[in-house]
């Protein structure tokens, strides 16, 4: 996996840019209302990159946090004092922050 922190995996289906295209006739992409990946992203469809909305727009990708799980808040919490996370003996695993509702942050 952590191969994918540099180099983001890109989910491919056929070779769609090519003799193929002339088989479809309403091919749009480089819009909102694109039903296929554009041809300067890849000669082969990309289903999860049509519009640039998608999760995964620019690829499947792996933060090295990822490898232990966070800490909960609320351990936190029940073991600090005045509700004060930063005095809590308890830490937080490397690469999470202490504060709720947060993705990991890169720890290369």
């Amino acid at each position: 996996m952590d191969q994918l922190a540099t180099n983001p995996y890109h989910i491919e289906g056929f070779k769609l840019w090519g003799p193929m295209q002339e088989w479809y006739s309403d091919l749009t992409y480089g819009s909102s209302s694109a039903n296929v990946s554009a041809p300067s992203r890849s000669e082969y469809l990309r289903p999860y990159e049509k519009t640039g909305n998608e999760l995964v727009y620019d690829g499947y990708s792996w933060a090295m946090a990822h490898y232990l799980k966070p800490i909960a808040m609320q351990h936190f919490l029940i073991t600090s004092e005045n509700n004060d996370v930063s005095s809590s003996p308890v830490y937080q695993n490397p690469g999470w922050p202490t504060s709720a509702n947060e993705g990991p942050h890169d720890i290369n």
